[in-house]
């Protein structure tokens, strides 16, 4: 059809592509490397640029032109639709129906809360209209770009993120919008832009948790999604990041976690305690099996086989798998415990078989509960990744000490992630099911779930795969623990996995049912194997050379400036543009890690009260539509987190070395 245009027409277009190209190349060349060097020598095959009937810039796939208008008006038209009806991630505020909730983070989240539906009513809801500023906006599909132009004159965007398949569409794109205006308006803005061109839609989920990672957390409160065509590709991103979007908003952290982790790291590891610390892996054992113990609901048809071959394998059980072993009459070699609360040690406490739990070794993360240490034969200490207590031991004592990665957020992980940095090599998973059949059989049935609660209903948020089914049910944090272990698992691809759990499939295991396993042969002299190796994988050297309390407060002392610095950035804040911009200067203080051992335990207290707060309070204030009343509610946010974190450094000076809180 380009035949019947004018020739003339036909080469200023051509020209003007072409020199669009080239500029934009230019800028990729100094701003996006990579991008540049991909498509320096980049010759199409699929999707082509060329002219249709009407003289319009078109992308051709197939013999046929892509875009059945002009390309420019469609866009508009998509763009007005999004306008009408955004689809916008609902980061949803914390609304802490308990008053009298013994965490003052909770009780801040909910003024913030309260006051927001006092203003504006229970249902208030962010509009979004022309002018306004957008912090965040993943965008599917380049097309030819226009809607991405469009969508940055008809809104002040901070940050976006452009996802193409097709890398044959990205390359037309870079003939007819200007690159270098879009990255200059974010940056002029705070922010940044970003494209990632092919890959799959795991790695799309990924990168916009990178960008949040880099930007800062604040701005899931305002995460838009525009999709512009439809594909398999396109259709596989936008389903995925509604399935694990909720990942994004988990895992932060407060700082009165960390306050209650730090006390409990120092007392656990204190020359009274004789507690000793995982050194990093001396060596390796190919040949034992070492049995995973979780407390799913298939460890039932389990027992049998882990109790006829408890003596050739070394078998490791996880937090309330404990009592169905002890009653069926199965002694695990080492026991694992992660959890902080005061809970855990009470649970522990009505399992029973205090005698036997004398003879257990108990392996557990740092910051668990002091108390539980003592109802067992001897305590082993893992350092957990991301804990304050970690980096204080590693920054400020020693660093001959392993940092255990991949153990969150359920025991399981721990035991598992335990397991490899002890030299494990051969690992075989029991009721680490990750989901349930059923929603009245969640765990073991000897579990302490159904006796402590009765009738005890689990509901699920939605299904996976199974790992002898079809399909489970699942949680949230279930699944979250199921894509850890996978994690742990690709960056350990030397150890074999045999998954015998009749739960949700794990990537990187082999299935296979208990009736299918092999003849183990019997460990000889087991019980003296597994003291050796846990003494020649652990020490406590550091007990007899510092006083852990004394050196820890001295370092705390640089926080009172560090607070005093992250607060002074409130001042001249005025209305929503000033509070983004602040909340972003305080979000890249907090992570400057790189300033200085004393700043990375600083982040390592303070950065999840950070992230939730910023983000709790950005998300009320999208539901403000009269500018006056939005700034006065920011005048009440602000104030609110300055108190909060001037009594949270007081909270951590009066606590740190105080007993144990729950």
């Amino acid at each position: 059809m380009s035949s019947q245009l004018d020739p003339l027409m036909v080469k200023i277009q051509t020209q003007l592509l072409r020199a669009t190209f080239l500029k934009n190349m230019a800028v990729l060349k100094t701003q996006m490397p990579t991008i540049y060097q991909y498509y320096q020598n980049y010759t199409p095959t699929k999707v082509q640029l060329g002219l249709d009937s009407h003289g319009h810039v078109n992308l051709i796939s197939n013999g046929e032109y892509v875009y059945q208008e002009d390309p420019k008006l469609a866009s508009q038209a998509q763009i007005d639709l999004f306008i009408r009806n955004p689809v916008q991630f609902d980061y949803e505020v914390y609304q802490n129906k308990d008053h009298q909730s013994k965490y003052e983070h909770e009780r801040v989240i909910h003024r913030l809360f309260q006051k927001r539906r006092d203003e504006l009513g229970v249902y208030s809801q962010f509009q979004l209209k022309a002018g306004d500023s957008v912090n965040f906006i993943a965008i599917i599909g380049s097309g030819l770009g226009y809607h991405i132009e469009g969508l940055f004159e008809k809104f002040a965007i901070r940050s976006a993120y452009v996802y193409e398949p097709e890398p044959d569409c990205f390359y037309a794109m870079l003939h007819t919008i200007d690159i270098e205006k879009l990255l200059t308006d974010c940056q002029r803005r705070g922010g940044e832009i970003s494209f990632k061109i092919g890959g799959n839609e795991n790695e799309f989920v990924n990168e916009i948790y990178k960008s949040f990672k880099r930007q800062g957390f604040f701005n899931i409160a305002q995460m838009y999604q525009y999709r512009h065509y439809l594909s398999d590709k396109t259709t596989d991103a936008f389903k995925k990041i509604k399935e694990v979007a909720y990942r994004y908003q988990s895992g932060w952290g407060f700082c009165e976690d960390e306050i209650i982790g730090i006390s409990h790291t120092l007392t656990n590891i204190s020359a009274n305690k004789a507690a000793t610390l995982l050194q990093h892996a001396k060596f390796q054992v190919k040949e034992q099996p070492v049995f995973i113990i979780g407390n799913g609901p298939s460890l039932d048809e389990c027992l049998p086989f882990i109790k006829e071959n408890q003596n050739n394998a070394i078998i490791i059980s996880s937090g309330t798998s404990l009592k169905p072993l002890l009653n069926y009459g199965i002694k695990p070699d080492m026991h694992v415990e992660q959890e902080r609360p005061m809970s855990i040690y009470q649970w522990v406490k009505k399992v029973g078989h205090e005698e036997v739990l004398k003879e257990i070794p108990l392996i557990c993360l740092n910051t668990v509960y002091p108390g539980i240490l003592s109802l067992f034969k001897q305590p082993y200490v893992m350092l957990k990744t991301g804990d304050a207590g970690t980096s204080f031991i590693h920054d400020h004592i020693s660093d001959r000490y392993e940092e255990l990665f991949y153990c969150n957020p359920t025991v399981t992980n721990a035991s598992s992630a335990g397991a490899i940095a002890m030299g494990f090599k051969k690992l075989f998973l029991f009721g680490l099911d990750y989901g349930f059949k059923s929603q009245d059989e969640h765990h073991a049935k000897d579990s302490i779930y159904y006796k402590d609660i009765d009738h005890f209903k689990m509901h699920y948020d939605f299904k996976v795969p199974g790992n002898f089914v079809d399909e489970v049910l699942t949680i949230r944090t279930f699944d979250n623990s199921r894509g850890v272990l996978e994690m742990l698992l690709e960056q350990n691809r030397d150890v074999e996995c045999v998954n015998c759990s009749d739960g949700a499939r794990i990537l990187l295991t082999t299935p296979c049912r208990v009736d299918a396993l092999p003849a183990f042969p019997v460990i000889e002299n087991k019980v003296q194997l597994i003291s050796q190796h846990l003494a020649s994988c652990f020490d406590n050297d550091y007990t007899i050379k510092h006083d852990l309390f004394a050196e820890f407060s001295d370092v705390m002392a640089y926080f009172d400036g560090y607070i005093e610095t992250l607060l002074d950035m409130f001042n001249g804040v005025n209305n929503k543009e000033d509070l983004t911009q602040a909340f972003s200067a305080q979000y890249l203080f907090m992570n400057s890690v790189d300033a200085g051992k004393q700043r990375k335990l600083f982040h390592r207290f303070f950065c999840g009260s950070l992230n939730y707060l910023q983000t709790s309070i950005m998300s009320n204030l999208n539901n403000y539509h009269d500018e006056k009343a939005r700034n006065r509610f920011i005048q009440f946010c602000v104030k609110e987190m300055s108190d909060h974190f001037i009594w949270l450094l007081a909270d951590l000076k009066a606590h740190y070395n105080q007993p144990a809180r729950a």
